[in-house]
């Protein structure tokens, strides 16, 4: 069963570990991400930042559209899946058959080329685009940072 998918480009580090993990009641992690699933050093990071008694899985972006699938459906395991960009949540929401129905954003760190939405998420011209069609594709965008935030909707942040 799918208990989170978030965005966050720290993928998994003491908030998710901690606040989120125990707080969605997941059992499993689910790392999508190209670069972690290459890197050995990245990897084992990942592994050494999960709660105990959680079993991580590292897959590239475009395998995990299926696996995220199969999770859905899956009765044991309780997943939280993390993906570092709006792009890579766009790209699995599109190829896992509808099975993902909200998309929490927690910390995508300021740049040049992004503006700030609030204290946590900066995003570019495209990030935006890229969510507008995520919430076309009937999916509910929650931003917050901690699980005891209070949530806010992508039209809470574009108020100018």
């Amino acid at each position: 069963m799918l208990k989170l998918i978030r965005v966050d480009e720290r993928l998994l580090h003491g908030q998710v570990a901690i606040g989120w993990t125990s707080n969605s009641g997941a059992n499993t992690i689910l790392v999508a991400n190209d670069e972690a699933q290459k890197d050995k050093v990245k990897a084992m990071a990942l592994d050494l930042a999960k709660p105990s008694g959680v079993k991580l899985y590292i897959r590239s972006v475009a395998e995990s559209g299926p696996i995220v699938e199969k999770f859905a459906s899956a009765k044991k395991a309780q997943v939280l899946v993390l993906v570092r960009t709006v792009q890579d949540a766009l790209k699995i929401i599109k190829n896992s058959n509808g099975v993902i129905k909200e998309l929490n954003v927690g910390g995508l760190k300021f740049e040049d080329g992004k503006k700030k939405l609030n204290d946590y998420v900066a995003v570019s011209d495209q990030d935006i685009a890229d969510l507008k069609t995520i919430q076309k594709l009937g999916v509910n965008l929650d931003f917050r940072m901690l699980p005891r935030d209070k949530k806010l909707s992508l039209a809470d942040l574009l108020k100018e």
